[in-house]
């Protein structure tokens, strides 16, 4: 019963807005069925229901991975193709747990001779599965079970040691007040011990995140090379790193 609620969820996030009915045909369920998968999924804060259809819950990320994989997939695909343009042969790069990585996988098919260290679990399997030539390292640690990734003290003293080229961090929120942000403490350890071991700090984050503070803030926008985005963001942002090292690419 779990896969077929993850799927109806993924469905749901992928549509954006999606009526019982549909639901019910796409999945050949049972109205009763279909219900009382949505009730487990509004518990969850995962969608929101109104009249005669379900929403997806955008304004919490932190919810089935799949699903946000599927969500706004475009730009995502997009954030990584400017990262990808990035990532020279034989470079080490980190990459950041988020879903905008699953789509890198893709976008660095042709590179060649990377290392590639990653605390992200799904992007490492998305790895192993290509045919990618790189050498690919895991970061242990404590899994984040909603991120899908390692975290805690073992992860930070794993990378003492190494040294990136490039880094690619992703965050859930971007702000001038609060910089850039995460949902909870442990991410914001290994994001700032991946930074100050990094060369050139790329930062992904679709337009979605701009304007959002969340309690752990990891990083001011000075400490980042290149900021990459889908589009064009408020004006305020570019007035307020023009006098910095920071690139805002979109």
């Amino acid at each position: 019963m779990a896969k077929i609620i993850s799927e109806v969820e993924a469905y749901i996030f992928k549509n954006k807005q999606v009526k019982i009915q549909d639901l019910m045909e796409v999945f050949n369920l049972s109205e009763s069925t279909v219900r009382r998968y949505i009730n487990q999924l509004i518990k969850s804060n995962s969608i929101i229901k109104e009249y005669g259809y379900v929403t997806a819950n955008v304004t919490d990320n932190l919810v089935n991975i799949k699903a946000r994989i599927s969500y706004l997939s475009d730009k995502k695909i997009r954030i990584a193709e400017l990262a990808s343009s990035m990532i020279e042969n034989g470079d080490t790069i980190f990459v950041d747990s988020g879903t905008s990585h699953m789509h890198l996988a893709e976008s660095i098919r042709t590179k060649k001779d990377l290392t590639i260290v990653t605390n992200n679990l799904l992007f490492a399997i998305k790895i192993i599965d290509s045919d990618l030539e790189a050498e690919l390292i895991m970061i242990p640690g404590s899994v984040n079970k909603k991120t899908i990734s390692m975290t805690g003290g073992a992860a930070i003293r794993f990378v003492e040691d190494i040294y990136f080229d490039k880094s690619f961090i992703t965050a859930s929120g971007v702000s001038i007040e609060n910089g850039f942000s995460n949902r909870t403490f442990p991410e914001c350890d290994i994001k700032r011990k991946i930074m100050s071991r990094t060369s050139t700090n790329i930062a992904l984050v679709d337009d979605t995140k701009f304007d959002k503070i969340f309690p752990f803030s990891f990083s001011e926008f000075s400490f980042f090379d290149y900021i990459f985005t889908n589009m064009k963001p408020n004006e305020k942002y570019l007035t307020y790193i023009e006098t910095m090292k920071t690139k805002i690419i979109f």
